[in-house]
């Protein structure tokens, strides 16, 4: 269960990291990024997140 929570909070602080970076960018760039690509961003950070968390475990 614990393994189960860090991934959780590890998912949601790449969601916030990668939310804050947009936040940051000029509007001009903020709206020609699609949100597909700001999707897939946060499930690669996600993706990299649990791999390195297994390995950690183990």
């Amino acid at each position: 269960m614990d393994r189960l929570l860090l991934g959780a909070g590890g998912a949601a602080v790449s969601f916030l990291l990668v939310l804050g970076g947009v936040a940051l960018l000029p509007d001009a760039l903020r709206d020609s990024v699609p949100n597909s690509v700001i999707g897939g961003v946060v499930l690669v950070l996600g993706v990299v997140g649990a791999l390195r968390l297994g390995r950690r475990a183990r």
